[in-house]
């Protein structure tokens, strides 16, 4: 990714990767694992506590300073945190075993599974939702295939989702598992990590926090500051 190491070297920043604001950062350690940390509080929407931050922590030094980078552009409600070389292995849509899970759920579920002879797919996080885990290929997609049409052709509500498994498909198993909806997924020695946003969609700033001598100590996204 030459635009993420172009940036990084000019200090860290922001540029656009498919239309979509991204932000890259150099400096950051590689021998080791970094804390995620988050904070959340109720902003008084009436719908819950949100996210205010996400940070990834470099040292446990003081900040003494903060300095913005740039912003974040958000689509699917999903940020993730990322080495860039391992970036250059992820597998989006890919599997990385040959295989993939149906899933679906809504009101006609059940009889949709009734048709289908569709078990409970059995994931955490997912009650209620019907399919069939680990297929390969070719079967999924046309059992995909199968109930989308029974639903376009009888009207019937509900979702269905074809789940091939790649890195994607990892990290979001964990995130409809995890009470703060984060996965993680390594991809050779770096380790990913995506987490939802709890604003939906948008653009968040993001900023560096400096020690006393300018050295960096985390980078961190704003949620609760979306407009800067």
């Amino acid at each position: 990714m030459p635009n993420a190491r172009r940036t990084a070297a000019q200090g860290g920043g922001g540029f656009l990767m498919s239309g979509v604001p991204v932000v890259a950062l150099g400096g950051v350690p590689t021998d080791r694992h970094l804390p995620v940390l988050a904070s959340r509080a109720d902003h008084c929407e009436g719908v819950g506590p949100r996210w205010s931050e996400i940070s990834v922590r470099m040292s446990e030094a003081t900040p003494q300073s903060s300095v913005r980078l740039s912003e974040v552009g958000v689509d699917w409600a999903r940020v993730l945190f990322a080495d860039t070389d391992a970036l250059n292995a992820w597998q989006h849509d890919e599997p990385v075993d040959g295989l993939a899970d149906v899933a679906f759920w809504g009101a006609a579920a059940e009889e949709a599974a009734a048709k289908f002879s569709a078990p409970e797919l059995g994931e955490p996080g997912e009650d209620g939702v019907r399919g069939w885990a680990g297929l390969p290929v070719a079967q999924a997609w046309e059992k995909t295939r199968a109930v989308q049409s029974w639903k376009e052709e009888t009207g019937r509500r509900m979702m269905v989702d074809f789940r091939p498994h790649s890195h994607h498909w990892q990290i979001m198993r964990q995130v409809r598992a995890s009470e703060v909806e984060a996965g993680t997924v390594d991809i050779g020695d770096a380790r990913l990590l995506c987490a939802m946003t709890s604003w939906g969609d948008g653009y968040f700033p993001v900023l560096a926090n400096l020690d006393v001598s300018g050295a960096l100590v985390a980078v961190r996204v704003s949620f609760s500051d979306a407009n800067g």
